[in-house]
């Protein structure tokens, strides 16, 4: 029988961002979401999802995110989603981001508390 091995070199990040009202997004959903899985050492995102409407744009936000160094922090990835998204949802997205990169920096954090 196999052991059950976690995977301690990846973490999930999660973030939430209230929608602006009108918006077909925010007559499905609440809030915008955004998931993302991070490899724990180098920062990278291996993994993105966002509550967008349209496949289309899922796709394209998660291919953006797909590959960026948080260890980086919010405002290279910010500026470049400044440059490429002109949706209504722009404002609730880098909120997201911002949310996300302080949350991978306090998980270091603690990593680094817990290991001394």
């Amino acid at each position: 029988m196999n052991q059950w091995q976690p995977q301690l070199d990846k973490i999930l990040l999660a973030a939430y961002a209230k929608l602006p009202v009108g918006t077909s997004a925010q007559r499905l959903y609440d809030n915008l979401v955004l998931v993302v899985i991070v490899n724990r050492e180098s920062g990278c995102i291996e993994q993105a999802e966002v509550s967008f409407v349209t496949q289309a744009a899922r796709d394209f936000l998660a291919s953006l995110l797909c590959g960026y160094d948080l260890r980086q922090g919010a405002e290279p990835l910010a500026r470049l989603l400044q440059q490429v998204y002109f949706g209504p949802l722009k404002k609730a997205l880098l909120s997201a981001v911002k949310m996300i990169a302080a949350q991978y920096t306090e998980a270091c954090a603690r990593n680094q508390e817990v290991s001394r």
